[in-house]
């Protein structure tokens, strides 16, 4: 049966839902772009997505005598240029922890200042999915590459994307691709390729399946040198290292016999049969919607979602298996479904803390430093921020096992995993720091622009997206809009009008009076009009303590 596709209202309420959903933060621009659209034409325009044109640039050094030295660490890169196409010198591990920050930081970069699209919330999806550790493999270039896969195929060809996977060079370091061999064979990939890329756990595959399939993938590496040159990571097929012999599967695959092969491309084919054999199972649909659910819509798959919602998206998953936009036409499916806007379906998850890092970052309307003259100031910035969501409980390069993070597929809980007593405190403080502080950048610069730089929101900036922000209920109503998924009532925005924007008087003039004169002229020496943009911070550090803040 076809999904059921949603036919009610679509307006501000709808649209701020899909787009907290599909972005990091819904911030007023986005609303503004998409607003008096169709829901078709909203969903089209997310899914409309595109590569990222920037690259990670060198933005490290090291001391040399005293002083600091670009050229003193990977000096095959110059300042300001990207690493991504340069070989890695893999003595030089200092070179390497450079490149992986500077990864560390252009992806945070990219994360805020996305397009209006999906396509940085469906890299995460299946970065979480296909989760590998930075704590294992440290190596910018297998991290670059990893990353160009995750985000080409985001919304492509899901088969296409798992035989990729199966022999990138991130993956087989991982999971020990690239030490199965036949005279050794290592099951580590081919157990979780079964059980968390394709099958799930418990879904029928026995145990000889994973030691069969293990027998298939043997043979593959890669390799970082040629002889003595260091070289630009590619993969390898040793036809030597395959197990050439017939591979028997369990009744679960209908006892399917995969037959041995030899040579050059036997890697290759035994691969693509492997996949073949794995993709024909109902199951590999169910369990990948069921994902895309627990991500997208909610932790808990009640029996109504998995009829309404789960066993349609899979037909459709099946039904274009080798469609290369197939994740388009399914995520089409999911984001224009009834089921997606059902009202129990909004404002229920508890954001992890990209949505809420990210997001306040883009809601604050921040402006970072540019990537030339104070390129140093920018990335520690972005890096600033991935180590704000580190203490909020969610290192965005390394889940804490091969699962991914215990959120987004550990029952009964899920996403209310993400808050406790103490990560719920460290939620608080991070948010409260990045409404009243901002960012400062210190004096550990090679890039003299970059010392001693600092940035804080654009308060007035913010309110002036607000409809006539001259009036103060218009500026609470817009900041509760900007912040919250719930609405709060009017006694609380009353209370939060009168002190924090008339300063305890009863009269709005004591509010617009002001706010114009420092809109006319932001250098006033009037001492209330001065006052407009801590007002501002003073209303939204008073506002984001509360636990709405938290919730999408």
């Amino acid at each position: 049966m076809p999904v059921t596709p949603y036919t009610g209202t679509f307006g501000r309420e709808e649209l701020k839902h899909l787009l907290r959903r599909t972005l990091f933060g819904a911030t007023n621009a986005d609303l503004a772009q998409f607003n008096g659209q169709s829901l078709n034409q909203v969903v089209d325009a997310l899914l409309s997505t595109s590569l990222p044109t920037s690259v990670p640039l060198k933005n490290y050094w090291a001391l040399n005598g005293g002083n600091r030295d670009p050229n003193a660490m990977d000096p095959a890169v110059p300042f300001g240029q990207t690493w991504v196409n340069t070989p890695n010198v893999v003595a030089a591990v200092n070179a390497n922890v450079g490149r992986m920050y500077s990864y560390f930081s252009w992806t945070i970069g990219e994360m805020i200042h996305q397009q209006p699209t999906i396509h940085e919330k469906m890299r995460l999806f299946w970065y979480n999915h296909l989760a590998i550790q930075v704590g294992v493999v440290f190596n910018g270039l297998l991290w670059w590459n990893y990353d160009r896969l995750l985000r080409t195929h985001s919304l492509g060809n899901f088969r296409q994307m798992m035989y990729d996977i199966s022999i990138d060079p991130c993956m087989l370091e991982y999971l020990n691709g690239d030490q199965n061999m036949a005279t050794a064979p290592d099951e580590n990939y081919a157990r979780e390729l079964m059980e968390l890329y394709t099958l799930g756990e418990s879904s029928g595959y026995t145990e000889q399946d994973v030691q069969a399939a293990a027998r298939v993938l043997t043979g593959w590496s890669f390799r970082e040198y040629d002889g003595a040159t260091p070289i630009m990571p590619e993969t390898l097929f040793n036809p030597a290292n395959h197990t050439t012999g017939n591979k028997q599967f369990s009744a679960f695959f209908n006892n399917q016999v995969i037959q041995g092969q030899s040579g050059a491309n036997a890697g290759q084919i035994e691969l693509n049969a492997l996949l073949d054999m794995i993709f024909a199972k109902e199951e590999c649909s169910l369990f990948l919607c069921r994902q895309l659910y627990r991500f997208f819509v909610h932790g808990e798959i009640t029996p109504e979602a998995e009829a309404e919602l789960i066993v349609p998206l899979a037909e459709l998953f099946r039904a274009n298996v080798g469609a290369p936009d197939q994740m388009e036409t399914v995520m089409r499916a999911l984001l224009t479904s009834a089921h997606f806007f059902n009202a129990d379906n909004r404002a229920c998850m508890m954001m992890s803390p990209a949505d809420l890092i990210i997001g306040m970052v883009r809601k604050l309307k921040f402006t970072f430093p540019n990537d030339t003259t104070q390129l140093e100031a920018r990335y520690r910035m972005f890096l600033d921020i991935y180590y704000i969501c580190v203490n909020c409980d969610q290192n965005l390069f390394d889940p804490p096992n091969v699962a991914g993070w215990p959120a987004y597929h550990q029952s009964p809980l899920f996403d209310e995993i993400w808050v406790d007593s103490a990560s719920y405190a460290a939620r608080n403080f991070a948010v409260q720091g990045l409404i009243g502080q901002g960012f400062n950048t210190g004096t550990d610069f090679y890039q003299v622009t970059s010392r001693n730089v600092s940035i804080k929101p654009n308060y007035v900036g913010i309110v002036g997206e607000f409809n006539d922000p001259s009036d103060p209920d218009n500026v609470i109503d817009g900041c509760a809009d900007l912040l919250y998924s719930i609405p709060i009532s009017q006694g609380i925005k009353d209370t939060l009008k009168t002190q924090r924007l008339l300063l305890g008087q009863q009269s709005d003039v004591y509010w617009t009076e002001p706010y114009d004169l420092y809109v006319a002229n932001p250098a006033t020496t009037d001492p209330t009009a001065m006052m407009v943009p801590n007002l501002i911070n003073f209303l939204m550090l008073d506002m984001a303590k509360a636990a709405e803040t938290q919730m999408f």
